[in-house]
């Protein structure tokens, strides 16, 4: 698996990714691929790289965009990294909801705890694990990706 460093600083969100985070469609997969119930919440990172950028060197693992109660939820690009903390290095997703309203070098990382409080400064550096042709699941892209 090859790794990809990338580099942000934190930056305020809109307040709204623990709503998604908690979510039940979302949590489910963030549970899966973290092995443990994700911290609602999100810690946004101004990156060196956009995000277009990065799942072009990086193939991402596609949550598919669904309807749920009636809502509409959208897809998201997830990557799986690992971040330095004042404990030792945690195992992270980095991810960019296909919907976003931020910046496209804005990414979103998902932890197993708050991230915030484990960081020193608001310096991160980010080593997004490429994947190396997998079986990860994948949903059917026939229909284009978003």
């Amino acid at each position: 698996m090859q790794a990809r460093i990338i580099k942000g600083r934190r930056v305020k969100g809109f307040g709204v990714g623990a709503y998604y985070i908690s979510h039940p469609y979302y949590s489910g997969w963030f549970s899966k691929l973290l092995s443990c119930k994700p911290f609602p919440g999100t810690l946004n990172i101004e990156t060196d790289i956009d995000w277009r950028e990065l799942a072009g060197l990086c193939e991402p693992i596609v949550v598919p965009e669904t309807e749920w109660e009636g809502k509409h939820l959208g897809a998201v690009y997830v990557w799986r990294a690992k971040v330095e903390t004042n404990q030792g290095t945690a195992d992270v997703l980095v991810i960019r909801p296909l919907l976003s309203s931020h910046e496209p070098s804005v990414l979103e990382i998902v932890a197993c705890e708050r991230l915030s409080t484990l960081l020193k400064g608001d310096t991160i550096r980010v080593e997004v694990l490429c994947r190396g042709g997998d079986n990860e699941s994948r949903p059917n892209t026939s229909r284009g990706r978003g």
